[in-house]
């Protein structure tokens, strides 16, 4: 089966989140089925297996808060840790190994959820990761931290970085080829 294979279904929706759904399609200029559609691989690909990897979700002003009350080296520690642990399982969870497509895919589904505007270039060796996050300095270093521990498993060390208040570049040489 294609990877743009499509199937014809039937379902039931009640009236009212069909008209939520329709009148959001009209907004974004996109059709009922390209709406449906992506709510649905939304959810098979990340929203059914976030309570049982631990995530929850949080306003980003009480994370900035919070993050602003720790020291760099509590952040930095946190992101290697417990942090890294629940996202690696989370790698594991979703496609049962660790390589740098599973990484890439994962972060992204994290990136859309947390609804951090990003844009993941893949290009020769590299790959870049530009995220703006809205967390301040202290979630930048907290993202970079933990994407480079996730991309230390594959032996692979950033070679870009760039922190800045609310968002942050981040590259890594790779040996994946367009």
């Amino acid at each position: 089966m294609s990877k743009n294979s499509t199937t014809n279904t039937a379902i039931r929706i009640p009236t009212e989140i069909y008209e939520k759904i329709e009148f959001q399609a009209l907004a974004e200029d996109k059709t009922v089925s390209g709406i449906i559609n992506n709510i649905l691989r939304k959810y098979v690909s990340w929203d059914q297996f976030i309570s049982d990897i631990g995530f929850v979700f949080l306003q980003k002003p009480f994370v900035r808060n919070i993050f602003e009350h720790l020291s760099d080296d509590d952040i930095v520690k946190a992101a290697k840790t417990s942090c890294y642990t629940g996202m690696r399982d989370a790698i594991s969870f979703i496609h049962g190994k660790n390589d740098i497509e599973s990484i890439v895919d994962v972060l992204k589904l994290w990136f859309s959820a947390s609804n951090f505007t990003n844009k993941i270039i893949l290009a020769d060796d590299n790959i870049e990761f530009r995220i703006q996050h809205n967390l301040g300095h202290k979630g930048s270093l907290y993202i970079g931290t933990l994407i480079s521990s996730l991309f230390g498993d594959l032996n692979m060390k950033s070679n870009k970085a760039l922190l800045k208040e609310h968002s942050l570049i981040i590259g890594f040489k790779s040996n994946l080829k367009k």
